[in-house]
């Protein structure tokens, strides 16, 4: 999905995001989408988070648990060679931010 464009104009794929080697303090910058367009990226092991929402009730929070499956992109520092990873998203966000762009195309004003 990400190679047909679908993710282009998604503000958190699409633009810099700067990675700190933990290592030397070595700051680089990397385009999330461009990872997720050439495939160079893991899927981590799914795991159960807890996820607040807002709640249309007097208390105004909700929490439940939903699996997530980490995306986890790896670099190189280029000062020293250490390796960086990083897990800005889901596979469970991308499914979704899919499943919207696709109503949004059929919406109609």
């Amino acid at each position: 999905m990400a190679r047909k464009g679908i993710f282009d104009r998604n503000p958190l794929l699409a633009t810099p995001h700067t990675l700190t080697c933990e290592a030397c303090g070595c700051k680089q910058k990397i385009t999330y989408l461009d990872h997720l367009k050439s495939g160079t990226f893991e899927l981590g092991k799914a795991e159960l988070v807890e996820v607040t929402y807002a709640a249309p009730t007097i208390t105004g929070l909700t929490g439940e648990k939903e699996r997530i499956t980490p995306i986890i992109i790896k670099i190189r520092c280029q000062r020293c060679e250490t390796q960086i990873s990083c897990s800005p998203v889901s596979l469970e966000y991308l499914s979704f931010t899919v499943g919207k762009e696709q109503k949004m195309e059929h919406m109609y004003v």
